[in-house]
Parts: structure tokens; sequence; C-alpha cells
């Protein structure tokens, strides 16, 4: 297990966030149980719990896909350049390349296990939609919302 931890380590594409933080809510219950230890003369005793107390930490860590950050960034870029009704022959050609970006961050993201595959299939179909409405040139305002909604419910579990 912890070899095979070694070799799959690599496939995480992910920014982990770490926190450390004091548990200020243990002290008060410290401090009490510190206490009587002074008034017994108890002085190492009561040192040492102190010194644990100021000892311990509490490490929370937030795990951020990168796919799913790239493909969130992909699609606020890709929405702004649909709602656009006048867009360059180079503007349509963009888009339709922001829009395979998202799919293929989307894609590995699957891949690399961050999220529920039944999640995914919804997302795909969704790009899919928004292909054909973007087709010709064509702009409007409200095409991504579904998407960026399925995006949000999914991924902030």
């Amino acid at each position: 297990m912890q070899e095979a931890r070694n070799l799959i380590k690599g496939l995480a594409s992910e920014i982990v966030i770490s926190t450390t933080s004091i548990p200020l809510a243990t002290y008060p219950d410290t401090i009490k149980t510190v206490a009587p230890l002074i008034d017994q003369g108890k002085i190492e005793e009561a040192k040492q719990a102190l010194h644990d107390l100021l000892n311990t930490l509490v490490v929370t860590e937030h795990v951020i896909p990168l796919p799913l950050l790239r493909a969130n960034l992909l699609i606020t870029e890709a929405e702004l350049l649909a709602e656009n009704k006048k867009r360059t022959d180079k503007e349509n050609k963009t888009l339709t390349e922001l829009l395979k970006a998202v799919r293929h961050q989307l894609e590995l993201a699957e891949v690399l296990g961050y999220g529920d595959e039944d999640a995914f299939e919804p997302m795909y179909d969704q790009i899919k939609a928004i292909e054909k409405k973007i087709a010709g040139g064509k702009g409007g305002k409200g095409w991504f919302d579904k998407l960026k909604q399925q995006f949000s419910t999914v991924f902030k579990k």
C-alpha cells in the first residue's frame, strides 16, 4: 500500500492549502485542570500540561483540484465571448477552443477521480448544447448558467 501511494501520488493535480490553528477552545479546560496541580505543588506536571497544550496544533487541509479550477476559469472566459453577438472569426475560433479546453479539463478531472462519474456526463451534454448555440457566430446570455450550476453543485462537496 505504501509503495502504491508513492506511485500514484504523481497523478494528483491539485493545490493543497494547509491551515495550522491553535485550538483555543481547549485552553479554558486545560487551565482548569492545571490550576489544581499548581495548588497541590505539582509544578512540573502543570508545566508539562501547559507545554502539551501550547504544542497542540490542528492542521486542516483544503484540496483544490487543478483541472476543475482551470475548467472554471475557462468557462468564465468562454461565457464572456459567447455573450458577444458580434464576434469576429478569430473570437469564434477562440470560443470553440475554450469549450474544447473545458471538456478536456473535465475529462482530466474525471480520470483523476475528482468527482463522481455520473456528474460529468450532464456537463459534457451541456457543453454540446452550448456548441450548438454558438454555431454560426450566434451569441446570447444565460447559455452557461446551467453548466455553471452543475459545476458548482458537483464540485463544492
